[in-house]
């Protein structure tokens, strides 16, 4: 099997030996990973990462933070950790061990770790500007209880006050009832105001309504009795000229029966 297919089988191995026996009593972990050029793993705070020499194409792991380089075969201890490096074509194969448990994380696991880092502390800088507010605030209102606190201690009569105050108190509870009592009065005033004045204006229609009905038979009566006095003044007049005709006739008749009797007498 050739480098290449070992990396594909073997992309990150963490496995822990255990010893048995009295001769062997202590426990071993170990990480192994192949890692390309340009690649990181944080083990624990240590980032390692895996670079290339552009002149000579030799690969080193960088030990970041301890200012070394690994080069293939090359082996360091960091702390409580055994590391060490070895070259397979175009990649390098990082292992670690250590007596006590530690952490791994790769390449995308840092880069989260380090965007939630800025976010903590954006978040810290948030968090810390109104712990300050809050506590320039809670100074003032400890400043405002200790001033009050002083004025209660100024006041001679604060028991009295006290007595005053739940005397007022009291005193508003039945200012407040008999402000209900007077506005359950008023609502119901004005209720029957309501209803007297919708009875009034039922009223005033009626008797409007009636004025109307009146007016109409006045007027209509006085032109009956207008066309009934004319009537009777046409009559007189026909009568009056009828009795001038009479009496012109009777006339002269009588006027002609004397001319004619002058004649005769002649």
């Amino acid at each position: 099997m050739n480098f290449r297919g070992m990396k594909l089988i073997l992309p990150i191995i963490i496995y822990m030996i255990v010893g048995f026996g009295p001769a062997s009593a202590a426990s071993f972990y170990i990480w192994t990973s192949s890692i390309h050029v340009g690649e990181k793993v944080q083990v624990n705070d240590i980032i390692l990462t895996v670079d290339k020499d552009i002149r000579t194409g030799a690969l080193a792991l960088v030990v970041e933070g301890e200012g070394k380089l690994l080069f293939d075969g090359q082996k360091m201890q960091v702390e409580n950790l055994n590391i060490s490096f070895t070259v397979f074509g175009n990649y390098g194969v990082v292992t670690v061990e250590s007596a006590e448990p530690f952490s791994v994380n790769t390449n995308g696991d840092i880069q989260a770790l380090k965007e939630e880092n800025k976010r903590l502390k954006a978040e810290n800088v948030s968090l810390t500007k109104q712990v300050k507010s809050l506590q320039k605030e809670n100074e003032k209102l400890k400043q405002q209880v200790s001033e009050l606190q002083n004025k209660l201690k100024d006041l001679p009569n604060a028991a009295a006050l006290n007595v005053q105050i739940v005397n007022l108190t009291k005193e508003n509870r039945e200012l407040k009832a008999q402000l209900a009592n007077i506005t359950n009065k008023y609502n119901a005033l004005q209720a029957k105001a309501d209803f007297l004045e919708q009875q009034n204006e039922e009223y005033r229609k009626m008797i409007q309504t009636l004025l109307q009905e009146a007016s109409q038979k006045s007027e209509q009566s006085y032109i009956e009795k207008a066309k009934k006095e004319k009537l009777i003044g046409s009559v007189i007049i026909k009568t009056l000229i009828a009795a001038g005709g009479i009496v012109g006739l009777i006339g002269f008749l009588l006027y002609r029966g004397k001319r004619s009797w002058e004649y005769g007498g002649l």
